[in-house]
């Protein structure tokens, strides 16, 4: 009986261990990739090659081959990579810096960034040192798109003296793959070492971009040339394509002229489709400037949830160049959040009299002293235009910053996008860039923005004119206030839409803060909050007496541009500014990146969209 049972637990013992063996054996790797063969093995150099039998490669996954003089080498060994180059499953590198008569061991490996999968081993042995001398390409450094350096010695001349030595170089079609047939030779491209020593930087130039070639080191005896193995090369592409920002309907495309290949840079720009190679005469593509640098463009036209390529591109007198391609996908969802089209308000042309009557009694809401800078005077607006009925919210903000990806502007006045207190922010910010996420602190979706520089509400102007294929921006002083007295519907109302301050007017404190867009009354037009909540940025520069000298005339559509980091006109003051809620009242803002826990913006369309 002892003897069943110590059978039986023998057997479920063995059971249990063959089970959790064939657990193990069923784990298979996601990516496996096979060390194929070796070609062109010389006395430093060899060529290995590759196939990924499983998984699907992203174009940013790494590839390569590591190898030591031991088994079982490892990336802590020696190794080559690249970056996202496959050529359908395969691809092939070449191995330098090896010792002649050598027995190696060299691994194919893919990194995605999260594991490195190694595949099977291979063995090999390079090359003796020929009796008549060899010399070898040590590395070819500082490429660029016309320009590479070849590092090149002579390890053993053979017993001969050398009268001359350097190397020979030619273009070809595409990426070497041994064995190869047609190499350099003197007869070509040379370029000779002077006389002394037997090691030579040798700076090729007059190269064309984006190109394939072939360099061999030489050295001539009497009566003999002895090469060294060929060594490829690829020149750099002067034009790149930079990340994308994509939006829902528009996205923020980048390119750089790395420098002026051959001659000047006279157009550069980006084109894109949803082709993999878009080209500027198929496709739809932006002229931005000429010369070199970074740049981008805020393109428009493209449609929500869509896969697009994009490519910078660059003219000079021997073409137009392409960088590469760039994927993206535009995001779906609302544009702006809580916004519809009846939403904003029409306000109408016509003519009004802006500024305070009582402006020699009424000391200025920026200083509490200065008067008369306020006179009355008239203005005609010749033109319809539509205003948001609201103030720009958090969460409408929120979508635009998800896109825009930058704490700082992209002009020519680098100022912070917010005030630097985060706390002070009504929203959150989540992950690293390129891809943050931002939203609105709990209960503040639809709290006026504040915290935002007058750079920040331009911006987003320009963003949603891309988004909605019409022009938004900021109204100038002028249609500020045409609009805060209700337009051709005015009555006369010291506040916007009242004469009683708390009908209207936010007006809370510091420590509360903003309430809602449209807490209070609106005004005749049905315009919300253009007196208190938060402060609205203008697209004028302030002027104290901007208006002075347009008393007694009628002045069509004024405005004072805002060249330069100048002071911006801030208008209708907000939960702890009251003294700025008159409808006359100027403010400003001291620069383009002054900003508080007060100023907002809101938006003006000259016409609406098809929708939003």
């Amino acid at each position: 009986m002892k003897n069943r049972i110590f059978l039986f637990l023998t057997i479920t013992m063995l059971s249990l261990f063959v089970s959790s063996c064939k657990e193990d054996e069923i784990v298979e790797s996601s990516v496996q990739v096979t060390t194929q063969g070796l070609a062109r093995v010389g006395q430093s150099t060899a060529f290995v090659s590759a196939y990924i039998t499983k998984g699907t490669l992203t174009e940013n996954v790494v590839t390569g081959f590591c190898w030591s003089k031991q088994p079982s080498p490892t990336v802590e060994d020696n190794k080559i990579e690249e970056v996202g180059n496959l050529s359908g499953n395969s691809y092939m590198l070449q191995m330098t810096g090896l010792s002649p008569s050598t027995e190696y061991y060299v691994k194919a490996y893919v990194n995605d960034g999260s594991h490195i999968y190694y595949g099977n081993e291979l063995k090999f042995v390079t090359k003796d040192i020929p009796g008549e001398g060899w010399c070898v390409i040590d590395d070819i450094t500082k490429i660029t798109p016309t320009t590479a350096t070849a590092l090149m010695q002579i390890a053993d001349n053979g017993g001969s003296e050398v009268v001359e030595y350097g190397i020979c170089y030619k273009e070809t079609s595409a990426e070497p793959i041994p064995p190869m047939t047609d190499e350099p030779t003197v007869d070509g491209k040379t370029i000779i070492a002077e006389a002394g020593g037997y090691a030579f930087d040798a700076f090729i130039e007059n190269l064309s971009q984006n190109t394939h070639y072939l360099v061999r080191p030489y050295f001539k005896t009497e009566g003999r040339i002895i090469y060294g193995e060929t060594v490829g090369f690829k020149t750099m592409n002067f034009i790149k394509t930079g990340d994308v920002f994509p939006g829902y309907q528009s996205a923020y495309l980048y390119g750089e002229v790395l420098m002026d290949a051959g001659s000047p840079t006279i157009e550069r720009g980006v084109c894109w489709g949803t082709t993999r190679e878009p080209t500027l005469e198929t496709d739809t593509y932006e002229k931005i400037d000429k010369g070199t640098g970074a740049y981008y463009a805020i393109v428009g036209g493209l449609k929500k949830g869509t896969t697009y390529y994009v490519r910078a591109y660059a003219k000079n007198a021997d073409g137009v160049f392409y960088g590469l391609p760039v994927e993206f996908t535009t995001k779906t969802g609302d544009i702006v959040p809580g916004l519809t089209l009846d939403q904003m308000a029409l306000v109408e042309a016509g003519t009004f009299l802006m500024g305070e009557p009582k402006t020699d009694e009424i000391p200025s809401a920026i200083d509490g002293t200065t008067l008369g800078k306020e006179p009355v005077h008239s203005v005609r607006i010749t033109k319809d235009y539509y205003i948001g009925k609201y103030e720009i919210t958090n969460e409408q903000l929120c979508v635009f910053l998800d896109v825009y990806q930058s704490a700082r502007t992209r002009s020519a006045i680098a100022k912070a996008l917010f005030n630097s207190k985060r706390s002070a922010w009504a929203f959150d910010v989540a992950g690293t860039l390129p891809n943050q996420v931002h939203t609105p602190k709990s209960g503040k979706g639809r709290h006026p923005v504040v915290n935002i520089t007058w750079a920040c509400a331009e911006q987003y102007c320009e963003w949603l004119s891309a988004e909605l294929g019409v022009k938004v921006h900021l109204p100038s002083e002028a249609e500020w206030e045409y609009a805060a007295r209700g337009g051709n519907k005015s009555q006369g109302y010291i506040y916007s839409g009242s004469n009683i301050q708390s009908e209207v007017a936010v007006f809370t404190s510091k420590t509360k803060g903003t309430m809602p867009v449209g807490s209070l009354a609106p005004n005749e037009l049905g315009i919300y909050d253009m007196s208190g909540n938060a402060f609205e940025y203008c697209r004028d520069t302030y002027d104290a007496d901007f208006y002075m000298n347009q008393v007694g005339t009628v002045t069509e559509n004024p405005y004072k541009g805002s060249l330069g980091d100048t002071p911006i006109v801030i208008r209708g003051g907000s939960f702890r500014h009251d003294t700025y809620f008159r409808v006359s009242a100027r403010g400003s803002a001291k620069h383009k990146g002054d900003c508080g826990d007060h100023s907002g913006f809101r938006i003006v369309m000259e016409k609406l969209p098809s929708n939003i």
